[in-house]
């Protein structure tokens, strides 16, 4: 500590941390383990609320961004995982119609930011090996009127795209 009263690291409740940089909260990590940027209470948006959570007012501060500095021709990746095992650092095999990972897109309908307005998600599409992943992409929109996504467009482990038709 260099007697900086402008940055800190408090505990503001039970089994909560948080760190204030220029006299403001920055972050928090919450009694369920979630780290929380630009807000001090986790939400549930799109019918989940998440572990990591970043909010803010405007375009710069409510923006996530991956850079890859890297003297090559390689890019910054976002890769989502899944396996069966049921516990961390498992290798179970998934099966035919597991998802693989799930984009979704909410916003506020007045009340919440639970009902999704659409969705891009992929699924594994037949039986997988070692080395061998099939996988789909579906592409979802939620209709005036509806609370749920409803499939519109597939592509599959072939390379056929459906419009309106799996």
């Amino acid at each position: 500590h260099t007697g900086d009263t402008n940055n800190a690291i408090r505990f503001p409740a039970a089994d909560t941390v948080s760190v204030e940089t220029g006299g403001s909260e920055r972050a928090r990590i919450d009694s369920s383990g979630r780290l929380l940027f630009g807000h001090s209470s986790s939400r549930n948006i799109g019918g989940h609320t998440a572990l990591f959570q970043q909010e803010g007012t405007s375009f710069s501060n409510a923006t996530v961004s991956i850079t890859a500095n890297s003297a090559d021709s390689n890019g910054a990746y976002l890769i989502f995982g899944n396996q069966r095992s049921g516990s961390t650092g498992g290798n179970t095999i998934v099966q035919d119609g597991d998802e693989a990972g799930t984009i979704r897109f909410s916003a506020c309908d007045g009340s919440d930011m639970i009902t999704p307005a659409a969705q891009i998600r992929c699924e594994i599409d037949g039986t997988p090996g070692s080395n061998d992943m099939p996988g789909r992409l579906l592409f979802a929109t939620t209709a005036d009127g509806s609370a749920s996504p409803t499939e519109r467009m597939r592509i599959d482990s072939s390379g056929n795209v459906g419009i309106g038709t799996t």
